[in-house]
């Protein structure tokens, strides 16, 4: 059947001088790849390369990275028991959804590649760019970098296992050093090889759900063989400090993250406003029961010590118990270690279209060469500083907890500008009525995501139960919300005395 092209208007928001918004009209070829600016007829350089399953599969990519495989013994150790390390689990599947929904609407309402970016500049208009700056900065500085480096270490663990055989005796540095490989790799990859990118990307999509196949059908197996061995006293132990679930279900949000993966780069999706809603709740609904039978398949192959002392390598360790050394110890970590530089590749991906999209509203310096398109229709420099940030956040947190401490420094700021996106979803319920609304969030959704932006943004700062870690309880949500204040700082000098979006790429003349 030949594919016809269908004219699809994307709304775009104009800030004027901080005073009002208005919002100007972008036509594209639903199905194509030419974008036409309506004044000036320009065509855009990238073009529409994800379809509902290439989409589908960037979120189930971007979603299922080291979190499955490397987080349940943290979150264990955090809220005491099995019992309620599975709660946390359907939780923070329950809350992801809602969020989602939200984002759906968002995204459908407002097609163009940025994210909250785009949002925050439609909702809060004045002061002029301030909220979209400064969610451009923090998610660029702190949130994206931070989570690709925990996944790309993590990626350096598995493959150090593999090559080892254990766990955790092996040297960090070396983790690290694999880590900083995996994300130059995942760099070039995008930078110069874009389809080919996509395509490693849908394959090891198919790696990773094939891995939490495998692993849910091993503890149904080994569960009807000899019976469960961590369910036991299930609730025993639990914790009843609010600050320990606070740690866990950043961990477990950490793990849930990458449903609005095409939030950031819509306008390269083929028709979006089917596409979008379909593969974001369908990958998340997918990846969500996959995870919650793969924690409950840990406890059924490993007792509770076993997932404590695992640390990073639960998974390693689950598949030695259940397989033997071999497999347990080599070709399974290896298989994950691939799984996992999967979900670096679809992260990078989406952290460079932030950061090329940011460059292009003139919220960066320097934006013409950070907004610029390379020959092989990728942005070449966007990725190239995407990687550098990472590389920061892989070489220099302190060794020991570096891991819990980048994932809990990036999920401040993610759940910051959640709340505040869907706070601006009801707003723009009220102040922009014409937009078309292609889907409709619920109400208890918005409510529900709100509500755990609030309850995520404050009690980082109570102080736990127990604080013996060599990192201070109050450092990362600190370290991010001084990053926050600064970049108002930024604001100021880039839009206000620069006055940048003026001579932005999407200003108009």
């Amino acid at each position: 059947m030949q594919e016809v092209d269908i004219p699809l208007t994307v709304h775009r928001v104009i800030a004027d001088g901080g005073r009002r918004s208005s919002i100007s009209s972008v036509t594209f070829s639903a199905t194509g790849s030419d974008i036409l600016d309506e004044e000036t007829a320009e065509p855009a350089e990238l073009e529409r390369t994800l379809g509902l399953w290439s989409g589908m599969a960037i979120v189930v990519g971007t979603i299922i990275g080291s979190g499955i495989f490397s987080t349940p013994s943290l979150i264990l150790a955090a809220v005491g028991s099995v019992g309620m390390s599975m709660v946390v689990w359907v939780l923070g599947a329950v809350v992801s959804v809602c969020a989602c929904v939200a984002y759906m609407e968002l995204g459908t309402m407002l097609p163009r590649s940025g994210g909250e970016k785009e949002y925050l500049q439609a909702a809060f208009p004045r002061p002029r760019a301030l909220l979209p700056f400064v969610f451009c900065l923090s998610s660029l500085a702190v949130g994206s970098p931070s989570g690709l480096a925990a996944d790309s270490a993590v990626t350096g663990t598995y493959f150090m296992y593999a090559a080892t055989g254990r766990t955790v005796e092996h040297s960090e540095w070396a983790q690290r050093a694999i880590g900083v490989a995996v994300a130059l790799f995942c760099t070039l990859m995008h930078g110069f090889f874009v389809r080919a990118a996509i395509r490693l990307q849908s394959v090891l999509t198919v790696v990773k759900v094939l891995l939490l196949v495998l692993i849910v059908a091993v503890g149904f197996g080994v569960g009807i063989k000899r019976g469960t061995r961590g369910f036991g006293d299930a609730l025993a132990g639990t914790s009843t400090h609010p600050s320990a679930y606070v740690s866990a279900l950043f961990k477990v949000f950490f793990a849930y993250s990458g449903y609005t993966a095409l939030n950031y780069s819509i306008d390269e999706l083929r028709n979006p406003v089917r596409n979008l809603p379909r593969a974001a709740l369908g990958g998340l609904l997918i990846t969500a029961t996959l995870y919650v039978l793969s924690n409950a398949a840990y406890f059924v192959v490993l007792d509770e010590a076993a997932v404590r002392n695992a640390s990073t390598a639960v998974a390693g360790v689950f598949f030695t118990e259940a397989f033997g050394a071999l497999w347990g110890q080599r070709v399974v970590p290896l298989l994950i270690g691939l799984a996992t530089l999967g979900n670096v590749m679809c992260g990078m991906f989406s952290a460079s279209r932030v950061l090329f999209e940011a460059a292009r509203e003139g919220y960066l310096p320097w934006s013409r060469v950070l907004g610029s398109i390379s020959r092989f229709q990728s942005p070449l420099v966007a990725l190239a500083v995407s990687c550098t940030l990472t590389i920061v956040y892989i070489v220099t947190p302190p060794a020991g907890e570096a891991y819990a401490f980048l994932i809990d420094i990036g999920g401040y700021p993610v759940w910051l500008f959640y709340g505040l996106a869907v706070v601006g979803l009801l707003i723009m319920r009220r102040s922009h009525r014409d937009l078309v609304r292609p889907f409709r969030a619920w109400h208890v959704a918005n409510g529900v995501t709100i509500a755990t932006a609030v309850f995520m943004c404050v009690v980082p700062f109570v102080k736990p139960e127990s604080d013996d870690g060599e990192i201070p309880y109050w450092a990362a949500p600190l370290a991010a919300l001084a990053f926050i204040l600064l970049s108002c700082v930024l604001w100021y000098v880039q839009v206000v005395i620069r006055r940048g979006p003026e001579r932005s790429h999407y200003a108009y003349k």
